[in-house]
């Protein structure tokens, strides 16, 4: 009798287990899932790398110390990605507000961050997950044109609709 009890112990133990450890894994954090600290230190580096080389996009970085921004860099998609680290920057806002970054630039870095990671082996719906929880900054960074703090001058205004004719 007692054999039979333990062995029905036994079993609900290890369906219990089961579905805990199932439960466990479940719970991952996007951070652990894309490979923790080493993939994304990897992959902070890659970016780096490429911004520079970017054409589209490398004036903006040409007078940033690089060190200072992939510290910061890591430790925003660290904690973005539910990693165990605090973001100690500036808000989107006011970090960005004199670069005058426009949407085509804005998806250049896009573009780029997305190269980073998938050669630091993140795969790639990963990868769209991490875009997706960064994706509302947009809306900090990209400055319309003569927006404040924008280095672009305003639209020019429009002149009047019957120019004088030229003097002939």
């Amino acid at each position: 009798m007692n054999t039979r009890r333990y062995a029905g112990c036994s079993a609900m133990f290890a369906i219990v287990a089961m579905f805990c450890g199932d439960a466990q894994a479940s719970r991952a954090t996007l951070f652990d899932s894309m490979g923790g600290e080493p993939v994304l230190r990897a992959a902070v580096d890659r970016f780096a790398d490429i911004v520079v080389a970017d054409d589209r996009i490398n004036f903006t970085f040409a007078e940033a110390d690089m060190s200072k921004f992939k510290k910061l860099l890591f430790e925003q998609l660290c904690n973005i990605s539910d990693g165990p680290c605090a973001y100690t920057g500036r808000d989107m806002r006011t970090a960005h507000a004199k670069l005058g970054i426009n949407t085509a630039e804005f998806n250049a870095l896009a573009e780029d961050l997305y190269i980073a990671l998938g050669k630091a082996g993140v795969p790639y719906r990963l990868q769209n997950k991490l875009m997706a929880r960064l994706a509302p900054m947009k809306r900090d960074i990209v400055r319309p044109r003569g927006a404040s703090g924008a280095a672009f001058p305003a639209e020019p205004k429009a002149e009047s609709q019957s120019p004088t004719p030229p003097s002939m």
